[in-house]
């Protein structure tokens, strides 16, 4: 299960109790498709978003930033195709930053690439270079550091796991701003 760094603990201060429960309960996010178990976390993490409260338990400023938050905890549930459905159709940098993850998770490491270079300059990369240090220098190489773990570095991928939990709270920290 994921703890919630410190850094986006105030960002996520409006998101309901049983989101933030369902959120620290679900399996810490798999580099590949889908998460390494399901599991009662990530049930309930399904339910939430299925229902029509969703925005509601998600409390961002706008509805844009209920979107792209949806988008992003669907990513956290495993469900890569909900996520895709969501991010594709948003036309800022933040519904292509999901894209890119999303496409990174399920092995198209350069379809995620595009799309990592059609958001540019972001605050989020800025921040996740400042956090991880050496282990995020770009998301291009952090692309070609994940489809590496995936062919069996066990130590990178320990590594390029943390990285893309603190990815997933930055970015989800951003979008319920907006």
């Amino acid at each position: 299960m994921p703890n919630l760094d410190s850094f986006c603990t105030k960002a996520f201060s409006g998101f309901s109790s049983e989101l933030i429960e369902a959120i620290q309960n679900a399996p810490m996010p798999d580099l590949g498709d889908g998460s390494r178990s399901g599991g009662e976390g990530v049930a309930t993490l399904q339910s939430l978003l299925r229902s029509n409260d969703i925005a509601k338990s998600i409390n961002a400023s706008s509805p844009l930033g209920a979107q792209l938050c949806t988008s992003g905890l669907w990513l956290l549930a495993g469900d890569l195709d909900r996520s895709h459905r969501i991010s594709q159709d948003i036309d800022e940098k933040e519904g292509s930053f999901w894209h890119g993850i999303m496409h990174r998770r399920e092995g198209d490491f350069s379809n995620a690439k595009y799309w990592f270079r059609r958001v540019g300059k972001h605050p989020v990369i800025t921040q996740l270079a400042e956090i991880c240090g050496d282990h995020f220098r770009s998301p291009e190489e952090f692309v070609d550091a994940c489809a590496e773990a995936t062919r069996g570095s066990t130590q990178l991928y320990g590594q390029c796991q943390d990285v893309q939990w603190k990815e997933w709270q930055s970015l989800m920290a951003y979008c319920v701003a907006l």
